[in-house]
Parts: C-alpha cells; structure tokens; sequence
C-alpha cells in the first residue's frame, strides 16, 4: 500500500466514522499491540488515570527503558553516550553502524531524559551523556576546528575526503574515540543540537557551564560562523544531499539563542569574537526565515518543501513561533502515512525491499554520487514510515493546548500521541515485541520493522509526548523544568 493508503498490512484501520477521519490530518491504525488498542483514539484525550495505566504498561514491557543502549567499557561500565539502537532479540546491533554514537541522537535523547525526569536518574544520565560528548570533541575535534578557524584547512567544498577534516558528529561510545572509516560529517544541526542540550542544562542549574565546556562552546560557534553555516550546503538530518537545509540552520539558531541568554544571565565574556554571536543570530534567523515552511530551496536540483525533520523546530527547539510551526505541521501533512512519516517524499532509504537491494549492511553509509544510485531504486509509494515524528508533532499541538487551551489541539496531540503507540511492535516482530521502531517499511506486500528497532531516538520522543500529555491534562499546567518552558523573545513570526 502506499503511505498515504488508510490500510495498515494485517492490521485494518480503526473504524471511525468518515465525517470525523476527513477532519484530520492523519488516519489512525489498529495498534499492532492489542493492549494498547484502549488507548489508541482520537477522542476524548486520555485522562490523567488512563496515562498512569498507560506508562505502567510501557515500563512493564521495558518499552520506553533507554538503559539497554548505554555504550559500556571493556569493564561493562557505562561511557556516558547511547548507542542509536538498544539490543533487541536479534542481538545489540554490533556489526552495524547502528551500534555507534551519534552527537544529534544523543543530544534529543539528552534532553528528553532531562525534561521527563529533571531531578532523578534521567537528568543524572542527561548529563553523563553530554558530558561524554564535549570529553569527545575537546580531545578529539578542538584541533579540527582550530585548522577551520584559522583557515588551514577549507571543508566547505564539494571534495568529500574534506568531510572527515570538519568535526566528527559520529563516535565510538564505548572508547570515546573517533570512527576513522570514512563519513560525511558536514551536519551542522548535531552541532546545534549538543550546544542548545547543553545550554538548557545549564539554564536549568542542572549543569554549569564553565571552564573547558564554556570554551568548547565559544569554539564551535566560532567555527559555525567561519563556515558561514547560513549559507552551508551540509547534509543534514538525514546525512544525505549537499543542500541548504531549514533543519540544520534552526539548531545552530536555537542554540546561538540559548547560548546568549546564558552569557547574560550569568555575566559571562563569551569565548568567542565580540559580534560572533550577533553574526549568528542574524544570519541564522535570515536563512531560516526565508527558507522555511520548506527544507531545501538551494541547490534547486533538491529543493524540498516538506521534511518531516523540521518538525523539531517546531519541539523540542521551539525556534519558530507558533504560526510558523503551524505552516510547518500543514507542509508536512502530505508525509503522513497510515503508521508513521515519511522523511520526505522520493526517500529512498529503506524503500521496498531495501536489504536485496543494497546487499549485506543496509546500514551503510552513501556519498552524494551513490545516492543517485540508491534513488533510482525507488517507486513512488514505496517510502519507508518513520516513527520518530509523530510523537514530536502530539508534542507541538500539545504545548499549543496548553498555551490557548483550544480543543482542535488537544485532539490532535491525542491523535499524534494514538499513532504513535499504534506503531509499537507486535507480539509477531522478529525483533521482539513492545518496541519502538526507527521506520516500518516494505518487505514483499508486507509492512514491517526495518533492522534498527529499537531505536533510542523514538524511546525517547514518546517519553516526551506522554510528558506532554500530561501536561494538558494536568488542572493547572504542570510546572515544567525552567529550560524547557522558555521560547526565545525572538522567536519568529
């Protein structure tokens, strides 16, 4: 079935009347777990007693536990980062590149523990966590931004052996060193992403920013700036096109934001050039504004209008104001599918049949001419269904809610919130069941896990969406950590 098709392979749509499906902006599929089918619907919102029955159930099934992915030393004791996929009954995904460390995954799930656990074992894992990651590119990467900075070295070019010269966004969890087989590391958004994480530790009081990591932060945005990251053609979220992209210019946004409330408040000197800050937010806030509600408007050859990756401007970033998010929730309606979204439309990623096609490690990384390549293996249609997303769009409608208290949102957060625990695995995944996928896609005429379930990044996000959920139901708002409440004064309009 396509992606856009009501039907759901052995599991048939939930059976709403027609007025009330043609309202919404998604269709809702019978849950692949038959326990949770109570709370898979779009009306009423699940109530404060049903999500503690709820979350019950998940622990019990070790659903949202993002323990299994801590990385371990040779001691088995844990290094701080996550691996991107937990173990499952396959295995813990060590002989593929899942079973790495990357800055953007980790730095998402940094935040989520923080936020749905601000002063218990979620924040001490938050903190170990980015503490891991600046370890790693002060003694790993500092020297490959200084050569940037100080203009020995050029990485904004299309040679791709320049790639491995910027700072590496991917990393050996378990030794802290770096990966030395080849990688397109130009992803200026998992620079944002550690830098914004680790300011909103430090806006919360949870942890400081001084010494190595302050300087570490003054460096990169330093760096982001040499490279001119407005203008960057990176591979962004999904480590893919040379392009301008929305979504890796609003993490380097975010963060510039973040990282200038700090120094205020604090009365730091930023370790950076005077105006390097003012550069940024300037320039950031331009790009994005002219780009947005689309991804990609340069190169033309991959414009983009819809990604379902600038949904994270939208939350946990809050760096577009809500009409815009609004324009960016509407552009992404056409990557809704009947379990999850599309990364983008023509996304050939785990397309139909993908392991025959692409051989032994469907893992594997692709340069810009192997992509091509890989995208002629595609039919329209064929898209793999992510399910990372849906818990990020409940999450934007539900702080909508909470903000206007108008029920049309309440009704989408419950709708996103429904889809994404109708896509938990079943009691029939060879993976296991009660898992969080990264993606369903196509094997045959069937829909089904691909190989990187569970994936840390969805555990999280869902922990999110109940968080905020909770929120909504909540009589008065619950008070939410200090960081996390907080959208920049200059947030777009």
């Amino acid at each position: 079935h396509p992606p856009s098709s009501p039907c759901r392979c052995c599991h048939p749509a939930v059976a709403l009347p027609d007025s009330t499906m043609a309202e919404l902006p998604a269709v809702l599929g019978k849950p692949f777990q038959p326990a949770l089918e109570k709370f898979c619907r779009v009306e009423p919102a699940l109530s404060l007693e049903e999500l503690d029955e709820l979350q019950g159930l998940l622990k019990e099934h070790g659903t949202l536990d993002c323990s299994r992915a801590k990385c371990k030393d040779a001691n088995g004791k844990p290094t701080g980062p996550f691996s991107a996929s937990a173990a499952n009954a396959k295995g813990d995904h060590s002989g593929s590149s899942m079973f790495g460390s990357w800055l953007r995954d980790n730095c998402i799930i940094a935040y989520g523990l923080y936020i749905t656990d601000p002063d218990g074992q979620g924040c001490e894992d938050a903190k170990a966590c980015l503490d891991s990651i600046a370890k790693f590119l002060l003694t790993h990467e500092s020297y490959r931004m200084e050569l940037v900075i100080g203009g020995h070295k050029e990485v904004t070019g299309k040679d791709e052996k320049s790639w491995m010269d910027r700072p590496h966004i991917r990393f050996i969890g378990e030794t802290g060193l770096e990966d030395t087989k080849w990688y397109n590391h130009k992803q200026n958004d998992a620079l944002g992403y550690f830098m914004w994480a680790r300011c909103q530790l430090a806006l919360a009081d949870k942890m400081p920013l001084t010494g190595d990591h302050l300087k570490l932060l003054g460096q990169l945005f330093e760096y982001l700036r040499t490279i001119e990251c407005w203008d960057d053609l990176d591979a962004g979220h999904w480590e893919e096109h040379s392009a301008q992209h929305a979504s890796s210019i609003g993490p380097c946004l975010a963060a510039t934001r973040a990282f200038t409330e700090l120094v205020a408040r604090e009365g730091y000197l930023a370790p950076c050039r005077p105006d390097t800050l003012e550069v940024l937010e300037i320039r950031l806030a331009l790009a994005l504004r002219e780009i947005l509600p689309n991804e990609v408007i340069k190169p033309k050859s991959h414009f983009r209008d819809a990604d379902s990756a600038c949904v994270f401007l939208c939350y946990p970033l809050g760096v577009v104001s809500d009409e815009v998010g609004l324009k960016i929730i509407d552009q992404v309606n056409i990557l809704m599918g009947h379990i999850g979204m599309c990364r983008y439309r023509k996304d050939s990623y785990w397309c139909k049949d993908y392991k025959d096609k692409v051989g032994d490690d469907p893992t594997k990384h692709f340069t810009d001419e192997e992509l091509k390549a890989r995208d002629a293996l595609l039919k329209p249609g064929e898209e793999a269904q992510w399910c990372l997303f849906d818990p990020m769009v409940s999450c934007f409608y539900g702080k909508l809610y909470q903000k206007t208290r108008k029920a049309e949102y309440l009704k989408l957060q419950q709708l996103f919130l429904s889809r994404s625990l109708a896509a938990i695995t079943g009691d029939d995944c060879e993976f296991g069941p009660w898992f969080c996928c990264e993606a369903y896609y196509m094997v045959g005429d069937k829909w089904q896990p691909n190989d990187d379930t569970p994936l840390v990044w969805t555990q999280i996000d869902l922990a999110m969406a109940l968080l905020e959920m909770k929120n909504s139901m909540s009589s008065s708002v619950m008070k939410r950590p200090a960081a996390a409440m907080k959208r920049p004064a200059s947030a777009m309009s």
